[in-house]
């Protein structure tokens, strides 16, 4: 828990100054906010002789009148008319109290007050106020008193990263989201008035509003009773949406598959290890099966976005995509606060499968050419899918048709360390999927068997068939004639005018096999194959 970290951190004496940020807003626990959380559980306990609030709205406020009594006899009343000053003003004043008695202070919002960005697009009140809290973090009369300042801020990086440098002592305090079983025991004593019905049970309504605030928990509760109708899996879903589209969405694609492992032709050894690895290990608790990263290498057509969606369906995980279209921005620090709140969200979601399609071109260290933006967001993307804590929570899969391009500290053991290979369809597959698009699309026809068709599409990808089976419709149809079905001489004839359109297929392949580490999860005929470090003659051979 984050007062816990806050706690260790303040009698280690590490600091005497903190930045709360992220989830700053919602209750603790069943009741309390942070700031009343922290006076009850910390500040009472220690005798502290004044308790204080500031931001720039309000200007400053105390906890009791005998409290600001107080605070003007330190200052000899020479504050008493400026409380709603600015920190130029104010800042000095309070700095006065700080040294001088045991002072709790809690500054909201302090991104308004000092906000990101280069120190010299600041304003003369914001460097004022930069300056006075650094100062205060490293102040040795500040922590001999015993006094404390409590920073709030939303989002991290839209406060100025010159106060979290190591000349200063400020402790970054992240507030996450609650966990499921703190979700469990705040729905329980939501529930317990009897106001509202439900058609799950608690354990469900826990799991299905992972990544909502507490907040956003009580609003669903509130909306059922008010619009009288119980809470079911559509309500919540539907809600959940709503808050998530608002807070994240400028950021984040969120994605609601419809399509589960049924659905898809082929990829029975790629299906068979997301299950046994990734689907049943999380749901039983068993963490250390699950591979940190997954990267899907293949060419291009053979299904890869199409696996990631249908693993978001049969898990039941949460399933976010980063855009990073939705990420770059155009002023100076944009992109990478954009990139810190997408993946905060993503995050949020826990259990989540995090998706990145191409990611060759995604994540890149990028040169001095963009003023070191691709730099920074590679570097902090290399942490985050590092991250232990995140193992079996944030599930990082990445798709890519040429794994050559991507930068080897992206494929190292620890981040992506399973690399899937996802291939063109053999014969079988290929007729399953001649199948499955006919029944997607509900097309009516009088074949049984695909297999003659398999055959005559040889090194075709899933949405090349896919192509075909669109062609035959057309061509079924080219009579305005309804009722129409797809008969085996429409379907042949649909094949001889598509071609293949996918390029470099060998060259695409080779790449993948050379990739993949895992002998399992390659088709039996690629199998001698694995490990092998292809020549540059062989992929001269096919394009490459």
């Amino acid at each position: 828990m984050w007062y816990e970290e806050f706690l260790n951190k303040y009698k280690a004496g590490i600091s005497h100054e903190f930045l709360f940020y992220f989830n700053v807003r919602d209750v603790v626990d069943n009741y309390r906010y942070i700031d009343r959380y922290i006076y009850e559980e910390f500040i009472k306990q220690r005798n502290f002789s004044i308790v204080a609030f500031y931001d720039i709205s309000r200007g400053l406020t105390f906890l009791e009148p005998g409290m600001e009594k107080e605070f003007n006899i330190i200052t000899a009343n020479e504050a008493a008319g400026i409380f709603h000053a600015m920190p130029s003003k104010i800042f000095q004043y309070i700095d006065m109290a700080l040294k001088n008695t045991k002072m709790a202070l809690f500054i909201d919002h302090v991104d308004k007050i000092i906000p990101s960005g280069n120190i010299g697009s600041l304003s003369y009140e914001e460097r004022i106020a930069l300056i006075w809290l650094s100062e205060w973090s490293v102040n040795t009369k500040i922590s001999a008193v015993g006094s404390c300042i409590f920073m709030l801020s939303d989002n991290l990086v839209d406060v100025s990263r010159e106060i979290l440098k190591s000349s200063y002592k400020v402790e970054p305090i992240l507030v996450q989201l609650p966990d499921v079983n703190e979700r469990r025991s705040y729905i329980e004593y939501l529930l317990r008035d009897g106001k509202v019905k439900t058609n799950i049970t608690i354990d469900e309504f826990a799991k299905l509003s992972s990544g909502l605030s507490k907040k956003a928990i009580k609003d669903i509760k509130l909306k059922a009773e008010a619009e009288d109708v119980p809470i079911s899996f559509e309500f919540i879903k539907e809600k959940k949406h709503s808050v998530l589209k608002k807070e994240y969405g400028d950021v984040l694609e969120f994605i609601y598959p419809e399509i589960g492992f049924e659905d898809i032709g082929g990829m029975e050894k790629a299906k068979n290890y997301l299950l046994k690895n990734v689907i049943q290990p999380i749901k039983k608790g068993d963490l250390r099966r699950v591979p940190m990263g997954i990267l899907l290498c293949g060419p291009s057509g053979t299904g890869k976005t199409l696996l990631v969606n249908a693993l978001a369906k049969a898990s039941g995980f949460n399933c976010v995509k980063i855009d990073m279209a939705r990420i770059l921005g155009q002023y100076v620090g944009e992109s990478e606060r954009n990139f810190k709140k997408c993946l905060l969200g993503a995050q949020s979601q826990q259990p989540v499968i995090v998706f990145v399609d191409e990611i060759d071109t995604t994540f890149r260290r990028g040169d001095s050419g963009d003023s070191g933006v691709s730099r920074n967001i590679f570097s902090e993307f290399l942490q985050f899918t590092g991250n232990t804590n995140n193992r079996g929570k944030v599930i990082f899969i990445a798709a890519t048709n040429r794994p050559d391009l991507l930068d080897p500290a992206l494929k190292r053991a620890g981040r992506f360390d399973k690399k899937i290979p996802i291939l063109l369809p053999e014969l079988e597959e290929r007729a399953e999927i001649f199948r499955i698009m006919i029944e997607k699309y509900k097309f009516e026809t009088d074949i049984t068997d695909f297999m003659p068709f398999a055959e005559k599409t040889d090194n075709y990808t899933g949405a090349e068939i896919e192509i075909v089976v669109r062609k035959a419709y057309e061509l079924a149809n080219e009579d305005d004639t309804e009722g129409t079905i797809l008969t085996s001489g429409i379907l042949e004839e649909a094949i001889e005018r598509c071609r293949p359109s996918t390029q470099q297929v060998q060259f695409m392949t080779m790449l993948a096999i050379e990739e993949c580490d895992d002998k399992d999860l390659l088709p039996d005929k690629y199998k001698d194959l694995c490990g092998n470090t292809f020549s540059q003659q062989d992929f001269n051979m096919y394009g490459g």
